[in-house]
């Protein structure tokens, strides 16, 4: 130690304790000091220095050490090292010495509140190359509030070793309990070092990529992550849209959208020459207000897993922003409506959008959304409305984020219409999504980075191929290698028995075909030679014992019943979506039942239970710890009466499980209805039918989007007449409460606008009532029957169009009616929902 000076950085007595009750996440204020190092590489830069390593060093306690007041934080920089008057100016509250425009900023007020929510005691050690000294200054906050002065003093000590130039922040002593800072280290200290790490990797990924410069690395407590990669398609990738073309699935920009005359210190607009109003700085930039980065299309969908991240000067100020792109606040109501996603449950759209000239709030939490600069790149990003129908007369919304929208909102043609992965399904003709396991396996190879699924190789290779049907496996024959048809029973090539059966002679050992009616061996006769009557296993009849088929319904005679197991088997596939292992129900005293595979297969014919009668959608074999259940999904309950596939298959899995634990008869709880919702909920989680609350929201969207597309037909004011005195009333009160002004109620009811606000059943009617004004794509994609079909056809084809869209409604309008609505009806208004939005224009 061979000097000793004071640096005052005194404010009033208490506002740096006050500053330690500003509400910020751990994690926050360790992204905090490291800005302040990310920042000392720019500062070098800016004066024309090369830093060769950007690196940020973090060390983090561990909860016992914290539990026992020990350890501390440390993060340490590779950057030139602070003056005196830098470091005196960093810990001044409130003040910054940095621009406005070129650094993360706010060494001052964000390091206060990040090392003052950490613990009571900060050390500050700096050191320049060409200094042969560093200096070090303490912050003791309950010594300087105790003392009522904030002068501290700076030391000049030998550089520690390993530290020829650079700066280490420390924070220690942890807050004691009672202290509303108490808990604050500790959730850091109790976060895993990994996730720590990644969620660093993530708000960091520019500048570990390197994108503005020598890449950067920020290690926790030793170890570091790859810089964070969103899992997109290749800009190649596209779909073709009409009205819009071709839609690339990777949008990039770099966009000045103005430029202007600045305060370098706090980014005050300046008219001219002078020293700033606000802060007194003469130091003036012309700034750009530039907008770059790109927005794209995951590979994924997912619930909460999309948004675009925002970014200031390389660090992600807002991770997967979703409101500012896909919500849209109505100018009348004044209610933000959220636009996507609104076809399904699930967003892809993603991104990295660099806002450098955006002003943020102090805390770095988010950006100013009130400053111009705010508004100016939200406008070029995002535009207006995403929704067509809401905008201006001839105009389109051409913004990147819109642009997606368009190509990419709908996910029902699984394939490369709608570059969504899939395979083919035999049993239903046509592409359905790929499990989501098979998602998650290829996610978890692109964060290995495998080549072929780092890229998109192999992903496209699923879009490209969905629709493809499987190549038909055509058996091999062992004796001359012929590829023969499946149903083969000989070789074509050379008559070798590809699917045998023994003679039944006792004295001949040929193997025959296994539909030969005599061996080409013996000449002994393959049909069993019976004097007794035999009953058909199809129809029952008794059959003359001679009798080769039934004399009733022909079934031949010694054939398995056709909705056996056994025959079903040979007429049937797979389904891996269906089929689940090893599952297991809570029972109703307790502890679970027995492991149960289910294995489903799709039967490729009706299952016919008995001569004459109707077929029936499954038949199961049982076993004791294995079902596997043969399903027509052609049958009428599947294909017309709304019923699903999963609850037929639950049912039969719960009524077995129920049977199984015999010893449970009378037991509250021990039902066929609750096992059947356990499988439902353990074994297609993500297939089954939404909870209610889902289901009323998605139909809520659905017609406030028809709403908006039937509100501006002429037909619409006249309309208005014909609601009752009750509905005129409902409506009127919609309208006050949605904020539209008193004075303008007439002008929304002449327009037409007024159904924006109206309930579903004047909806319904208004439908009823104009039926031809829907279609042609106004608010559904398919055509109204027109004259040339002839009088007494069109009005027939008219009915039945307009009956099959009316009766959805009425599904969705009866199932808004109930607080808890029967199951029944919830299956119903989600058949409902999924039809009606799959003809959305």
């Amino acid at each position: 130690m061979s000097e000793h000076t004071l640096v005052d950085i005194q404010p009033t007595p208490n506002v740096l304790l006050a500053l330690t009750r500003t509400p910020i996440t751990p994690l926050d204020a360790l992204c905090e000091l490291i800005d302040n190092a990310i920042d000392s590489f720019r500062a070098a830069e800016l004066e024309g220095i090369k830093v060769p390593f950007r690196q940020v060093f973090i060390d983090l306690p561990g909860a016992s050490e914290v539990n026992r007041n020990g350890g501390l934080v440390r993060v340490r920089d590779t950057g030139l090292g602070l003056t005196e008057k830098q470091i005196a100016d960093a810990l001044r509250a409130g003040y910054s010495s940095k621009n406005a425009f070129d650094t993360l900023g706010l060494f001052g007020m964000g390091f206060n509140i990040a090392t003052g929510k950490l613990g009571r005691v900060t050390k500050l050690i700096s050191a320049r190359q060409e200094d042969n000294f560093a200096l070090e200054v303490v912050v003791n906050l309950p010594k300087l509030i105790e003392q009522g002065t904030f002068e501290v003093p700076a030391r000049q000590i030998p550089k520690p070793m390993g530290l020829e130039r650079g700066t280490i922040v420390e924070i220690r002593d942890w807050w004691p309990a009672g202290d509303p800072n108490n808990a604050f280290i500790r959730k850091l200290a109790t976060m895993p070092k990994a996730l720590v790490r990644s969620q660093l990797a993530r708000r960091y990924a520019t500048l570990i990529r390197g994108e503005d410069g020598p890449p950067a690395r920020i290690s926790v407590n030793n170890e570091s992550d790859d810089a964070f990669e969103h899992c997109v398609w290749d800009a190649t990738r596209f779909v073709e849209r009409s009205g819009y073309g071709r839609i690339p699935a990777r949008i990039e920009f770099n966009e000045e959208l103005a430029t202007s005359s600045r305060c370098l210190r706090d980014g005050t607009l300046m008219d001219g020459p002078g020293p700033c109003p606000r802060c007194g700085g003469s130091d003036v930039r012309e700034i750009s207000e530039r907008v770059w980065g790109w927005v794209g299309i995951q590979r994924y969908d997912d619930q909460n897993d999309f948004g675009i991240d925002l970014i200031r000067n390389g660090r992600a100020i807002r991770v997967s922003e979703k409101n500012a792109f896909f919500e849209y606040t109505d100018e009348n109501t004044k209610r933000p409506d959220r636009e996507y996603p609104v076809d399904q449950q699930y967003g892809r759209i993603v991104g990295e959008v660099h806002l450098d000239h955006v002003p943020v709030d102090f805390s770095k939490q988010d950006f100013q959304r009130t400053s111009d600069e705010w508004h100016n790149a939200m406008a070029f990003l995002r535009g207006e409305s995403l929704l067509p129908s809401k905008w201006p007369a001839g105009q389109k919304n051409e913004s990147p984020v819109s642009r997606l929208f368009q190509g990419y909102r709908k996910v029902r043609n699984f394939g490369l219409s709608d570059m969504y992965m899939g395979r083919y399904n035999p049993s239903r003709q046509k592409a359905e999504r790929i499990p989501r396991e098979v998602e998650k396996e290829y996610l978890a190879k692109f964060q290995a980075r495998e080549t072929g699924f780092y890229d998109d190789a192999e992903w496209w290779k699923l879009v490209e191929t969905a629709s493809d049907k499987p190549i038909e496996e055509l058996p091999e024959c062992p004796e001359c290698g012929y590829q023969n048809a499946a149903s083969a029973e000989q070789c074509e090539g050379c008559d070798y028995v590809l699917r045998a059966k023994a003679c039944i002679s006792d004295d001949c050992e040929a193997e025959l075909p296994i539909s030969a009616v005599q061996c080409p061996e013996c000449g002994a006769s393959q049909v069993p030679t019976i004097v007794e009557p035999w009953s058909c296993t199809f129809c029952a009849k008794v059959n003359e014992g001679d009798d080769a088929a039934c004399a009733r319904c022909s079934h031949p005679r010694g054939t398995a019943h056709p909705a056996d197991p056994d025959s079903l088997d040979a007429d049937s596939t797979a389904d891996e979506g269906l089929s689940v292992t090893g599952l297991e129900l809570n029972l109703a005293r307790g502890g679970p039942s027995a492991p149960l595979d289910i294995s489903v297969r799709t039967v490729r014919r009706s299952i016919i239970p008995s001569h004459g009668a109707d077929p029936i959608p499954l038949v199961v074999r049982k076993l004791p710890r294995s079902l596997t259940v043969y399903v027509d999904m052609t049958h009428a309950g599947f294909a017309d009466l709304g019923m699903r596939v999963e609850d037929a298959i639950a049912a039969e899995v719960a009524h077995f499980v129920y049977e199984s634990n015999a010893n449970l008869a009378g037991t509250r709880g021990h039902s066929t209805a609750s096992l059947m919702a356990q499988v439902l909920q353990k074994a297609w989680p993500e297939r089954v039918t939404e909870a209610p609350d889902s289901v009323r929201s998605d139909i809520e969207r659905l017609f406030s989007l028809i709403a908006d597309r039937i509100g501006s037909l002429e037909e619409a004011g006249d309309f208005y007449t014909e609601l009752t005195v009750d509905e005129q009333r409902r409506l009127l009160d919609n309208m006050l409460s949605s904020g539209v002004e008193l004075g303008k109620i007439n002008d929304v009811l002449k327009s037409g606008d007024y159904l924006r606000y109206a309930d579903l059943p004047v909806l319904v009617r208004f439908y009823d009532r104009y039926p031809h004004l829907w279609f042609d794509g106004r608010v559904w994609e398919d055509a109204w029957p027109t004259d040339d079909l002839g009088a007494a056809v069109v009005e027939a084809v008219r009915q039945e169009i307009k009956d099959k869209y009316l009766r959805c409604m009425q599904d969705c309008a009866s199932y808004l009616r109930y607080q808890s609505p029967e199951r029944l009806l919830v299956v119903r208004a989600k058949a409902a929902f999924d039809y009606l939005s799959g003809k959305l224009r």
